[in-house]
């Protein structure tokens, strides 16, 4: 008897149970359809759920194609009553402005990624290792796809012209998909090398170090013989004047670091075997360790040649020993 009830007792319950979401959803599909004002979709289909809340089992129904990725669309007012209409959905527009924005989710792809991809390719088709290139409307290039796809970049339909170092190809992303984005474009080739660039601004009295440094690939045909193209010939240098990050540096543009300026005082010195003399001097021009300068004596007023030794300090050869003694 007891497990007679046990049984009765839950088959009402269940049965209970599908009436009150039966209910529920009738219920649900009785209330009036509501306008959504803004959507955001990553397929490529816009149905009327996406539009409408509470429409039931239309809510599947496809309506339209869906902005391309990256881009939106605005559904007007007149449009969205005569789907409504047709469809069938209890929804009337409240004012001449109710209106939804489409928009699809998209990811743009990297520029680098596709110039990588592109000297790659053109290498494989006799290009130099060390090309550069140049995309025509580079400004232009923009390769948006869906954003629930993986942004692959492949690269088909090269066609390389060595005699005129100029190129044409197909961007595909995602690479090798049937419904990948393509886009055709088209730019020149050039040969080209590292060189090494200040990573940031910097000015007269800085010192470079390798930590300022960063390499660049620019075109063979602007290198002069006057670029710099060792980092050797920068760390432990400085600017002669103010220089911007990322440009070739020219050698007259660096000098080594000045530890004398001109017009501050320095300790005058002469050696030789038997004694040294010291003197207050006025360095009259810039100069760095090593450098040979024009020192002029505070008290005798007489000029001299010298050589900067270090930060305030010069060394005077024996023929000036009668400036300092003066």
């Amino acid at each position: 008897m007891t497990r007679r009830f046990a049984r009765t007792s839950f088959a009402s319950l269940a049965f209970a149970a599908a009436l009150a979401l039966g209910s529920a959803a009738a219920w649900a599909e009785q209330l009036p359809a509501q306008l959504k004002s803004s959507v955001s979709l990553e397929g490529d289909v816009i149905r009327l759920g996406d539009l409408w809340e509470n429409i039931g089992g239309k809510a599947d129904t496809p309506l339209a194609n869906a902005p391309q990725p990256g881009k939106r669309i605005t559904l007007e007012t007149r449009w969205l009553a005569a789907v409504a209409q047709s469809y069938g959905i209890d929804w009337r527009p409240a004012n001449a402005f109710e209106r939804t924005v489409v928009e699809r989710v998209g990811q743009t792809v990297d520029h680098r990624v596709i110039e990588t991809e592109l000297r790659e390719a053109l290498r494989l088709e006799g290009a130099p290792a060390n090309a550069s290139i140049e995309i025509a409307n580079r400004a232009g290039l923009q390769v948006v796809v869906p954003g629930n796809v993986a942004a692959t970049v492949g690269i088909r339909d090269v066609i390389y012209d060595q005699r005129m170092n100029r190129f044409t190809a197909v961007v595909e992303v995602p690479a090798g998909a049937a419904n990948a984005t393509r886009v055709k474009v088209g730019g020149s080739v050039f040969a080209s090398a590292r060189i090494p660039v200040l990573a940031h601004p910097m000015a007269r009295g800085d010192t470079i170090t390798e930590a300022d440094i960063q390499w660049v690939d620019v075109r063979e045909e602007v290198l002069r013989r006057d670029i710099v193209t060792n980092i050797r010939q920068m760390i432990g240098q400085e600017p002669r004047y103010q220089l911007r990050a990322g440009a070739p540096v020219r050698t007259v543009e660096l000098q080594k670091p000045v530890v004398v300026a001109k017009n501050t005082t320095v300790t005058m010195i002469v050696k030789t075997r038997f004694m040294s003399l010291t003197a207050q001097g006025r360095a009259v021009e810039d100069g760095s360790t090593g450098d040979v300068i024009r020192v002029t004596n505070i008290h005798s007023k007489q000029t001299v040649d010298a050589r900067v030794d270090g930060p305030g300090q010069v060394s005077v050869t024996p023929g000036g020993m009668r400036a300092l003694a003066n």
